[in-house]
């Protein structure tokens, strides 16, 4: 075996290992690693760029929601994701917005309407809701926005009238206060408390 493969295992054999754990550390080791891969299957199918781009943040999120369950025994970890990207872009081409020549361009996004698309909409959980609306409003919509609607950092600058860097300082508090959340609450919360930690790091990459 070369080098190159060696390493290859050994990378994969880690990011295996970070999964099963939880960890954290495996969302940017796997977007480093894979993200040119993965987009460019993404690309094949998703032919505008943006909404491209939307459905490889997406794929990165069904990664981590779905990393315990993944099983080294029936295949590799990196054709378990190029499954999961090619899932996602397909379910994107499938969607009625798509089919119109749906634009992803910030200017173009689906208006945000606070009093209409609250974070009580999406998260039946009770107790996950409790954890939630415990934040500040200007966190909550951050996550909404994020990990709800599937915004990037320039569509809430422009969605919200805020400054771009004032964006990435609020999306910094937010996985700080979930990650606290996380270590006092834990229990059947923890895997969503994850996905949603989650999903605001792959944004901020």
């Amino acid at each position: 075996m070369n080098n190159y493969l060696k390493k290859k295992k050994s990378l994969e054999a880690e990011i295996v290992d970070l999964f099963a754990k939880g960890d954290e550390r495996a969302i940017p080791l796997v977007y480093k690693n894979y993200s040119a891969n993965l987009f460019g299957v993404i690309s094949q199918i998703v032919t505008q760029e943006e909404l491209a781009k939307e459905v490889l943040q997406d794929t990165f999120i069904k990664i981590w929601k779905n990393a315990k369950s993944y099983d080294q025994n029936k295949g590799r970890i990196f054709t378990w994701m190029l499954n999961i990207a090619r899932r996602s872009a397909i379910d994107a081409t499938r969607t009625a917005a798509y089919k119109k020549g749906y634009k992803t361009d910030s200017m173009d996004a689906p208006n945000y309407h606070k009093e209409a698309a609250t974070t009580e909409m999406y998260v039946e959980d009770s107790g996950l809701k409790k954890i939630i609306n415990s934040l500040d409003d200007k966190y909550k919509d951050i996550i909404e926005l994020i990990y709800f609607k599937g915004y990037t950092h320039r569509d809430i600058e422009k969605e919200l009238e805020i400054p771009l860097g004032t964006v990435k300082s609020r999306v910094r508090s937010a996985i700080k206060q979930l990650r606290e959340k996380l270590k006092e609450e834990g229990g059947d919360n923890s895997m969503q408390l994850k996905a949603i930690i989650a999903a605001l790091i792959i944004s901020s990459i």
